[in-house]
């Protein structure tokens, strides 16, 4: 029986929350069978989800669409196509987590027709990617060395200038050079999201980033 749309349930534990998507997202996968640029696979908490896009709640529309780099087996997307019912797309270099990603989207579908057909999940390299004008929010787990992702940040700012437009870089548990690098770019710091478990690790947060605005009304 399909399950009625609404919020995502907060509170739940990750079992509960995998049950509630419908979708096994959990084991974390400790080899990259593609190459040392590319890192594990270890999905967001879902508390880690929870306190990220809760910053961006009177932000992020239906009209939005968030792309998350090295999406794994889809999290991401899910939580957020259910929560926000945007478009929502993943990248991911690995072919097997990528074919898990697919089944989990079939999952999904049966749980949340209404949104499911919001999700795209590509198999392909970060760096080739081709930014969409519609792509506003932009999410990394520290998928990939820092080469790689001076590549994607560049390719988000040339979009920006070419289709003028307000976006979002997630970090979540970033890596230092992550965040040097953002310091010497034009983005903005948005927000930072600290995760009940802060206090005991500092890196437990979620850096936020903007960049652009959206274009002048006539």
């Amino acid at each position: 029986m399909k399950k009625k749309k609404g919020k995502t349930p907060k509170y739940f534990e990750n079992h509960k929350f995998e049950h509630f998507l419908g979708i096994e997202s959990t084991e974390i996968v400790y080899n990259n069978r593609y190459n040392d640029d590319y890192f594990r696979y270890e999905p967001t908490s879902y508390s880690g989800l929870i306190c990220a896009f809760d910053a961006l709640d009177n932000v992020l529309t239906k009209y939005d669409r968030m792309v998350d780099f090295g999406c794994g087996k889809g999290r991401v997307l899910f939580y957020v196509n259910q929560r926000f019912q945007c478009e929502v797309c993943g990248i991911e270099v690995d072919e097997e987590l990528y074919e898990t990603a697919l089944d989990n989207r079939a999952y999904y579908n049966t749980q949340f027709r209404d949104t499911s057909d919001h999700i795209e999940i590509l198999l392909g390299k970060a760096e080739e990617y081709e930014v969409h004008p519609e792509d506003t929010v932009f999410y990394f787990f520290n998928p990939f060395e820092i080469n790689i992702f001076e590549q994607v940040i560049a390719h988000i700012m040339d979009s920006v200038k070419e289709h003028p437009r307000r976006v979002f870089v997630m970090m979540y548990y970033p890596k230092k050079e992550y965040l040097d690098h953002m310091k010497h770019k034009d983005f903005k710091l948005y927000t930072i999201a600290k995760l009940p478990t802060y206090e005991m690790d500092w890196d437990e947060k979620v850096v936020i980033f903007e960049y652009g605005a959206p274009p002048a009304k006539c």
